[in-house]
């Protein structure tokens, strides 16, 4: 599946819940979800996959696990697409994550980053809006809470920025 998405930082998590849900913007999801990030060990500590723009992860959201392997692709065409981010990403469930985690070992893949946030998920118009909240382990490097929007197309997320007044809002590149 193509995923086309944007991440607004420094958001205020509260207005952002009033204005799409004044929009009718249905409450999808709301809990801390737990990722954890692997690559393949290689000497030199250089990571193999986030090299070559290529993620791996498993997520548990609720009871549910599930690992996801994305492919960053390039782009850039309108002034908001400098900030949308476009990858291939493929997701299944993990019934046995412990088993599951065994295996990655025994390819050599090992755990480089987690991250735990609370997130808050609306839809609406076949867009996704998750507000997220990050807790890290360490307590280090805390992330001010954030807006991810999740469209087919970019002209769409650039149309949603717009209705929910971010246009001047800071963007992750």
């Amino acid at each position: 599946m193509l995923e086309k998405e944007i991440k607004i930082l420094e958001v205020d998590m509260k207005e952002l819940q009033e204005k799409l849900e004044k929009l009718w913007a249905t409450k999808t999801f709301e809990w801390f979800i737990h990722d954890v990030y692997y690559d393949f060990h290689c000497e030199e500590n250089n990571p193999k996959m986030e090299a070559n723009k290529r993620l791996f992860r498993v997520r548990k959201k609720w009871d549910i696990h599930m690992y996801t392997i994305k492919r960053k692709r390039n782009k850039k065409n309108e002034w908001w697409e400098k900030w949308v981010k476009i990858a291939d990403e493929g997701e299944r469930e993990i019934t046995n994550v412990e088993s599951f985690k065994k295996v990655l070992e025994k390819y050599w893949m090992k755990e480089t980053r987690e991250k735990k946030k609370y997130r808050i998920s609306y839809a609406l118009d076949n867009c996704e809006f998750d507000i997220d909240d990050y807790y890290m382990w360490d307590n280090k490097n805390i992330i001010p809470p954030l807006l991810e929007i999740e469209a087919h197309t970019s002209e769409e997320i650039g149309k949603w920025i717009k209705k929910l007044w971010l246009e001047n809002h800071r963007q992750e590149k």
